[in-house]
């Protein structure tokens, strides 16, 4: 009799045990997809790494630090449920003095982000946004996403494409192909990952668009077995294909 309860007690202590596991979540696919990725990314905020933030569990809104406890007020009020924001799985990704900005969702499927920082009265809630791709940073500076211009065709032996510009700063209308720095290329897992920047403009701007021709890009050679990949944002993702 004694045996079969301590049986019965130890097959329920490691149910409970895979039960909060399972709850603390684990890594993010696109951590194990990139394992290799270096430097930093950012999601409307401080700096982070991903292949760390991504791989924290799942259960940040158990947590009982005071950026926690906010984020479990945030989430308990339920404003966000209409926009698909979970009770439940959220990561810290970033932690400073006086903010902190939480994920939930997997990486390349529309991340849902929400920001608290410290304020007199207490952490607090500063923001959300419904869908953050972390974006690549060089020298404090987000890279920019872009699309394949219409009517290319990709072979082995394309060694350059026309490109659009896509999500720059606003800038009083100056030209973002004019600003357009040196691309930056890396391979991985297969892959030409092509990252993009625009030279900044300074002091206040307005949201003036201008409607601009397509860049010619060199690629370092020819394209080959590789696929071309946006390596602007964190996990690279196919380029968008504009349509004629």
């Amino acid at each position: 009799m004694l045996i079969a309860l301590f049986l019965a007690l130890s097959c329920l202590g490691l149910g409970t045990a895979a039960l909060a596991a399972a709850g603390r979540g684990g890594p993010d696919p696109a951590v194990k997809q990139w394992p290799n990725w270096p430097g930093r990314v950012a999601c409307n905020g401080p700096p982070f790494k991903p292949l760390v933030a991504f791989s924290r569990p799942t259960d940040a809104e158990r947590g009982h630090r005071p950026s926690e406890l906010a984020l479990r007020e945030v989430l308990a009020e339920g404003l966000y449920a209409q926009f698909g924001a979970p009770k439940h799985g959220w990561r810290l990704l970033v932690e400073t003095s006086g903010y902190a900005q939480f994920a939930s969702g997997r990486l390349g499927h529309q991340v849902q982000i929400i920001p608290v920082a410290r304020r007199r009265k207490g952490w607090e809630q500063i923001g959300y946004s419904g869908g953050c791709e972390p974006a690549v940073l060089r020298e404090g500076r987000a890279a920019i996403t872009w699309a394949l211009a219409p009517g290319q065709h990709l072979t082995q032996a394309t060694e350059s494409i026309e490109v659009e510009l896509v999500g720059g700063e606003c800038a009083s209308g100056r030209s973002e192909n004019e600003r357009l720095e040196t691309p930056v290329f890396r391979e991985e897992n297969g892959a030409l990952l092509m990252a993009l920047w625009i030279r900044p403009v300074h002091g206040p701007q307005t949201c003036q668009a201008i409607i601009e021709p397509p860049v010619t890009i060199q690629l370092p050679g020819p394209l080959g077995d590789r696929r071309l990949l946006d390596g602007s944002v964190f996990p690279p993702q196919p380029p968008v294909r504009r349509e004629g």
